[in-house]
């Protein structure tokens, strides 16, 4: 190929091919979109590590997961210590049976990013750029990049299979803390209970308002 011929067209070759990628990452997004916001619940085991940035720490915790959007989870950590986090769609309760305590706070607009992207409340087209890496695991590996500055997300990893199940979530903030959700045995669409996300506050412990 003539030289001056390769120099005009090769760019147009890498430009195709990035055009591409992109409309494959934006593809994989709409469908995690799409099977998330179609959810009318969801169950699952997860494990979350947290590793911390400054002290280099890492915590691993397990528990299930029950979500019921709108605006209805229950994170019940049973290993290696019991915790509850439940929304049952007015207010939020963090109890801590080892320190008798129950943290009660309104529930507002936030409730965190995982329930946001499980509930397919997360628009992440609008929110991020988004780009698609290789995963070890087979599953397709998006990396979410926020478009706005954002204290608590530098940058987010999703794991979603060909349906576009999210399978974890990694999430990396500004101060280089790791926290990974990952998730096994998901079923979906069984029908919970709301008195499932109901919380009554044990007697004899402390009531903190958050």
């Amino acid at each position: 190929m003539n030289r001056w011929l390769a120099i005009v067209i090769a760019p147009v070759f890498l430009s195709a091919a990035g055009d591409a990628h992109s409309l494959d990452a934006n593809r994989v997004a709409r469908l995690v979109q799409e099977h998330h916001s179609k959810l009318l619940d969801l169950t699952a085991s997860f494990s979350q590590t947290f590793r911390s940035g400054a002290l280099g720490r890492e915590i691993v915790e397990r528990g299930v997961v029950h979500i019921k959007p709108p605006g209805r989870m229950r994170w019940e950590y049973r290993d290696p210590e019991k915790k509850l986090f439940i929304s049952d769609g007015e207010n939020v309760y963090f109890y801590m049976p080892a320190d008798h305590q129950v943290v009660v706070r309104g529930q507002d607009a936030r409730l965190g990013l995982a329930f946001a992207l499980l509930s397919g409340r997360s628009r992440l087209l609008d929110e991020f750029d988004v780009d698609i890496e290789t995963s070890s695991t087979g599953a397709h590996r998006l990396r979410l990049t926020p478009l706005r500055d954002d204290a608590d997300v530098a940058l987010l990893h999703l794991d979603v299979d060909r349906d576009g199940r999210i399978l974890s979530i990694e999430i990396l903030d500004p101060l280089g803390n790791r926290n990974l959700l990952r998730f096994e045995a998901i079923r979906e669409n069984r029908g919970l209970s709301d008195r499932l996300f109901q919380f009554k506050i044990p007697g004899g412990v402390e009531v903190v308002q958050g």
